[in-house]
């Protein structure tokens, strides 16, 4: 995004709203100002793209905002001769246009003042021959720089003149105002030191540390002159990612453009943010003394580095950040310093590594060595072992040979004998199976029943006494071919 593009846009959007007497973001928005320095239009067409413009708006405006921007302008009606021929309302915005290339620095003294609301009049008289400058400033604008405007104060004042065009009046439109005077300058830094003082700003307490080894950095300068590049040199190519604003640095005049570049980076992911600047006077840094600014600083969620140049008094944003340095080159130092010390740490931890390393090495190697002394030992041991199994299994197996060929004819000469005596068991157990074969046919109850024996029982056990049954009971009698059921009419024991 031009920074630089962005602030005269929103020049130009407070002379308009000026002129309209209407509230600035009915002009337009901060966000379709942000679009229009971001993409630069350069035509109708590209204009027509950003969203929050469209036909009105360009027909209203569109002309002013590409003179702005560089861009191509359609070109204006003719009359019948061949001549350009404006409106009032054209013509004016080209004037305006044109005036706003001739901004200056301007010094004089308040001769009246008056602030209505957001608005802010007042008169600057030259003291020699009593000419008057009428100047307009929006109150925003008129707070941001913690001046109390009196009549007979010498001031400077930057801005551009411009024609307000519903009076047809000239006035300087006024972007900064600042003291005229190291004694004024001298005494409001110290009246704002001692306040911002007393609140705690500058307490080392409320400082935060800057992070080791810092890699994302937040960078708020002048593109042009030889700061930049003094930083940039001095910084240890240590990879890391630099984020850049343009932003002016001299005078009150840059407050605006700071203060926007702040609050840029307090929304990026960042480790550091760093402002710098050459040295200078006391009038020169003002910007660096505003009330405003260092709140800012004050209020950012990333550490700040401020390395800016001075004569005497440090500046205020230097006092509030969380580490101020005086120069540039010192801002770099100081970031590199981390790095600097992990770099040596490394080359110590390397060559430590290494003695670590050989001393380790060696003394795996005498453990290596003793290790293979202990195994030829063992491999000795192991082998004469090996021979002895060896010599003892040679014997065992004739041995066995030996036996087994015992073995066999044992077996032989026993195979007889057993054959014989299990023929004779064989007989034995032939001869007891007849035997009990008799025994049991003799006991069979089948062969009893046969003869003329009945079985009888009750429940199904047998009748084995008189006294298990009484006279009317039923019971089964068993013969050879069947049963019978009975009823007990009498009952007679045998003594």
């Amino acid at each position: 995004m031009d920074f630089e593009l962005l602030r005269k846009l929103k020049d130009w959007r407070i002379e308009a709203a000026r002129r309209e007497g209407v509230d600035l973001f009915r002009v337009f928005q901060n966000t379709t100002l942000e679009e229009i320095a971001a993409s630069k239009p350069k035509t109708k067409d590209d204009l027509l793209a950003i969203k929050g413009i469209r036909e009105r708006k360009f027909e209203k405006y569109g002309a002013q905002i590409l003179a702005l921007v560089g861009g191509n302008v359609e070109p204006e009606p003719e009359d019948g001769r061949g001549e350009k021929l404006y409106t009032v309302s054209r013509f004016l915005d080209l004037l305006n246009n044109n005036l706003r290339a001739s901004g200056a620095r301007i010094q004089g003294e308040v001769s009246s003042f008056d602030l209505r609301g957001s608005y802010l009049f007042f008169s600057l008289k030259d003291k020699e021959d009593e000419s008057v400058l009428s100047c307009f400033m929006w109150s925003k604008d008129y707070a941001l720089y913690g001046i109390e405007l009196e009549a007979g104060m010498e001031i400077i004042i930057d801005g551009f003149p411009a024609v307000y065009k519903p009076t047809g009046k000239l006035s300087m439109q006024v972007s900064a105002i600042e003291l005229v005077g190291e004694g004024a300058l001298k005494k409001a830094y110290e009246e704002l030191r001692k306040k911002l003082e007393e609140e705690g700003l500058f307490a080392p307490e409320r400082k935060k540390a800057v992070p080791a080894l810092p890699g994302k950095i937040g960078l708020i300068t002048s593109e042009t002159g030889a700061v930049i590049h003094d930083f940039l040199n001095n910084l240890g190519k240590y990879g890391y990612q630099i984020k850049f604003i343009n932003s002016r640095v001299e005078g009150q005049v840059a407050v605006s453009g700071l203060m926007s570049a702040v609050d840029y980076f307090n929304k990026q992911d960042i480790d550091v943010l760093v402002i710098i600047r050459g040295g200078g006077s006391l009038e020169s840094l003002q910007a660096f003394n505003n009330e405003m600014l260092v709140r800012k600083i004050a209020g950012c969620r990333m550490p700040v580095i401020c390395g800016i140049g001075h004569d005497k008094d440090v500046p205020l944003a230097s006092l509030v950040a969380d580490l101020g340095v005086s120069t540039p080159t010192a801002v770099a130092i100081y970031l590199n310093r981390t790095w600097d010390d992990a770099v040596k740490r490394l080359a110590v931890l390397e060559r430590d590594i290494f003695y670590k390393y050989q001393e380790l090495l060696q003394v795996e190697k005498y453990r290596l060595e003793e290790m293979a002394g202990s195994l030829r030992k063992y491999f000795g041991m192991i082998f004469q072992e090996f021979d002895g199994i060896r010599h003892r299994l040679r014997s065992a197996l004739a041995d066995i040979g030996y036996n087994i060929k015992s073995l066999a004819k044992m077996l032989d000469d026993s195979f007889g004998l057993v054959f014989e005596k299990f023929a004779r068991n064989f007989q034995d157990q032939g001869n007891f199976l007849d035997e009990t074969e008799k025994r049991l046919k003799i006991y069979d109850p089948r062969r009893q029943l046969k003869l003329g024996y009945c079985i009888a029982s009750a429940g199904g056990r047998v009748i084995k006494s008189v006294r298990q049954v009484k006279n009317g009971d039923s019971i089964d009698i068993q013969v050879s071919d069947g049963k019978m059921r009975s009823i007990i009419n009498e009952i007679n024991k045998i003594n």
